[in-house]
Parts: C-alpha cells; sequence; structure tokens
C-alpha cells in the first residue's frame, strides 16, 4: 500500500542513488546479498516495521510477518519500492518518516527489520533508541549491515580509506562503521550474530537489554 504521508523530512533525498540502486547492488546480490536478504526477512513475524526500507529489495522475501510498515526519509526512494511493495505476499504499507524521530506509540512491533541502512542513517545510534522505544518489551531486532572488517586489517584498512568517497557517491554509506557496538550501546543484546569470512557484512538478531 503507498502511503508517503509523513513529518517533513529533513534529510536529503538522493534521486540518482535511488534510480541507480537496484544497478549497484546487483553483482552484490548475485554474490550472495540477496541470499542474505532473504534469511533476514524470513525471520521476521508479527507486525514488523522496516528501517530505510530503500528501493523494496527485501520486501519480497518477507513471508510470516502479519504487516510490514516500511519507512524512509527519501521519496525517489518509496517511488522505487512502491511495485515491490504492491507485490508483496504479505501486507505492506510505506510511510516517508525519519528513523530518528519515529511517529509510531511505544511497544507497537513485534520485529524491527533494519538491512543495509544503519550504515546510511546519520545518526545510527538515535534510530536504534527509537527502534527500542517502539519495540514490544519481547520483540527483537533482526539486522544485516556493512561493518568494519573484524578478520582482515587489510580489508579494514581498505575501508577506512574509501570511507570519505564512498559516503558521497552511496547515499552516505559508511563502510567502516563499527554497527555491532552501536546496537550494543543503544540498548539491544545482540543474541546471535553471523560475519562473512572477511568480516565486512555482519547479521544478527538482537533483543531488548533487560
Amino acid at each position: 500500500m503507498r502511503n508517503y504521508a509523513g513529518p517533513a523530512m529533513s534529510s536529503p533525498h538522493h534521486p540518482l542513488f535511488a534510480r541507480m540502486y537496484d544497478i549497484v547492488m546487483m553483482p552484490s546480490d548475485r554474490m550472495g546479498i540477496r541470499r542474505q536478504r532473504k534469511h533476514l526477512c524470513r525471520r521476521a513475524a508479527g507486525t514488523v516495521l522496516e528501517l530505510g526500507v530503500g528501493t523494496g529489495l527485501n520486501l519480497p522475501h518477507y513471508e510470516r510477518a502479519d504487516s510490514v510498515i516500511a519507512i524512509d526519509h527519501d521519496l525517489p526512494m518509496l517511488q522505487r519500492a512502491d511495485k515491490r511493495a504492491r507485490e508483496a505476499i504479505v501486507d505492506v504499507h510505506l510511510i516517508a518518516a525519519d528513523a530518528h524521530e519515529l511517529p509510531f506509540p511505544a511497544d507497537t512491533f513485534a520485529t524491527i527489520v533494519v538491512g543495509l541502512s544503519l550504515c546510511t542513517i546519520p545518526n545510527p545510534d538515535q534510530a536504534l533508541v527509537e527502534a527500542l522505544r517502539v519495540v514490544r518489551p519481547d520483540g527483537e531486532l533482526h539486522f544485516l549491515e556493512h561493518v568494519r572488517a573484524t578478520h582482515s586489517e587489510r580489508v579494514a584498512h581498505f575501508e577506512d580509506r574509501i570511507a570519505p568517497f564512498w559516503g558521497k557517491v552511496a547515499g552516505g554509506c559508511r563502510p567502516n562503521q563499527d554497527t555491532p557496538q552501536i546496537i550494543d550501546d543503544a540498548g539491544w543484546e545482540i543474541s546471535s550474530m553471523w560475519q562473512s569470512d572477511r568480516g565486512g557484512l555482519s547479521q544478527g538478531t538482537a533483543i531488548p537489554q533487560p
């Protein structure tokens, strides 16, 4: 379902990046990211909130969700996601919203999903604190994110070198972000986590800290 109504967006929009995003992601998807997306989304159950839906590449992979509210601050991205939202096998609502100030009451969602977007959200710690507010006490956070490589110093240094340029051409993406630490600092407890062989990609589940 299309619903772009929402509070005024203060974050920049990236119309060119929105047009190019699926093309840019195509090689990565073929090399395994699509499989990781499927694993990320098929575990999401109940009422789901996806932060930073982008062009909707995750939407075809939801199977168990009762419904999905998928937000993004970037209207060109949401427009690209519309077709995938309409074709999803679960009920999907697209909403223009800022992850830093979620327009939902506390304890609304059973599951929060964030897939390759915490690295572009300007203040991911604030977004995760907001996610903690709107998730139910027994809810979960499912994440798939770029992280600073932990298994290869060579890869980590490469990520550090390209980060300033990459952020300019990739919608603000920070490939060297310490995402697990940010998740922990925001009040979540990581209960399980997988990292790619070189440590530059991480997927896992977190629950609210006691």
